[in-house]
């Protein structure tokens, strides 16, 4: 019996059909930088150019959490307070639009790392709020579950053009970078890259080899955790699922990433003031942490969906915590420190579960 054809067909297994404001906000997001260096020999000016992206982090201070608006680029990109102090911004340029510019302010905060090769540069909100665009900051959190063969999209300004996008697939994650095939061109340093499903934010632009037919980003875990904790996965430059890997801190030597349970000798369940202390301090992965935690996604998305029951990101991680703790036996500081440390998150594993 011949198949019966419909006028419309879901053939996605995920979500194919997605929001065309979802993927604008991403684009208008996206800026063009340059910055102008004098040579201090031939005193001639020298133009650098990249792409950057909005974004905003919830910093720690005295006060609490600050929200610092800025700007991610690429380290080689703006290397220096310097060189960040003499840039700008330009948002809005595509197509025939010449776009608007935002002074970058390094005072606000400056914060870069050559070897995971990014900057993040301070601007001033209202300077943003004044632009005649609806800019939407591109969030900085841990990327989803990266799966070799899906597909990433890249945002960029290729050679200083106006705005450009690219797709293809993943070739290989292997921290603290991600592999893909999408093509990228001089001044596309910096450029966010996105999950093609969902659009969330993977990986800042790195650069590519053109030998081995890669591109390759930083993942935005690693800058988060080189931003939070000062630390990062070390690995060297290969495309090696075998490369030993390593976490490399700033200042003391580095100390090997430990994953294996047979490690840990706690086998204690945390008590709740344990986790309600935990949960304070997990708030940008609490989602990826459950999911090494093995709570069911079905349950992570019923916390994150529960605005009611569960306010506040703090409460759902808390809440997370609590779901794992059900699990009964298999919830034990051993199994906690594991999943923290696979993270990339040795403190947290240490303050919490005495491993070391």
């Amino acid at each position: 019996m011949a198949a019966m054809e419909q006028n419309e067909v879901i053939l996605s297994e995920g979500n194919g059909l997605q929001s065309t404001k979802l993927l604008t906000d991403k684009i208008n997001a996206v800026c063009y930088i340059e910055t102008v260096l004098k040579d201090p020999i031939s005193r001639k000016e020298r133009l650098k150019r990249g792409t950057g992206f909005l974004s905003k982090l919830n910093m720690p201070s005295e006060r609490g959490c600050v929200e610092i608006y800025g700007v991610f680029t690429n380290n080689h990109v703006l290397g220096s307070i310097n060189e960040a102090e003499k840039a700008h911004a330009t948002f809005g340029y595509e197509g025939s639009e010449e776009g608007q510019q935002v002074k970058l302010k390094p005072e606000k905060m400056f914060r870069t790392n050559k070897e995971l090769d990014y900057t993040f540069v301070g601007v001033d909100k209202t300077d943003i709020d004044g632009l005649n665009l609806t800019i939407q900051p591109i969030l900085m959190e841990p990327e989803p579950e990266l799966k070799k063969g899906e597909n990433v999209m890249i945002i960029q300004h290729p050679k200083g053009r106006s705005k450009h996008f690219s797709q293809e697939k993943i070739l290989n994650v292997e921290k603290p970078f991600v592999f893909y095939k999408a093509d990228t061109e001089t001044g596309s340093s910096g450029s966010p890259v996105l999950a093609s499903e969902g659009l969330a934010l993977i990986a800042v632009h790195h650069k590519g080899c053109g030998e081995l037919s890669y591109n390759k980003g930083t993942l935005s875990s690693e800058i988060l955790m080189h931003l939070q904790e000062g630390t990062y996965t070390k690995i060297s430059d290969s495309f090696s699922d075998s490369q030993d890997k390593e976490i490399f801190e700033v200042g003391p030597s580095p100390k090997k990433i430990k994953i294996d349970q047979e490690d840990y000798s706690n086998h204690e369940q945390p008590s709740e003031e344990v986790l309600a202390n935990l949960s304070q301090e997990i708030v940008s992965f609490w989602k990826p942490l459950g999911r090494k935690l093995k709570i069911p996604n079905a349950k992570l998305e019923e916390i994150q969906g529960d605005n009611i029951q569960y306010p506040g990101i703090k409460e759902k991680a808390f809440q997370m915590l609590l779901a794992w703790i059900d699990q009964g036996k298999t919830a034990t500081f051993a199994h906690l420190s594991v999943a923290l440390q696979s993270l990339g998150k040795n403190r947290l594993a240490d303050k919490y579960c005495g491993s070391s």
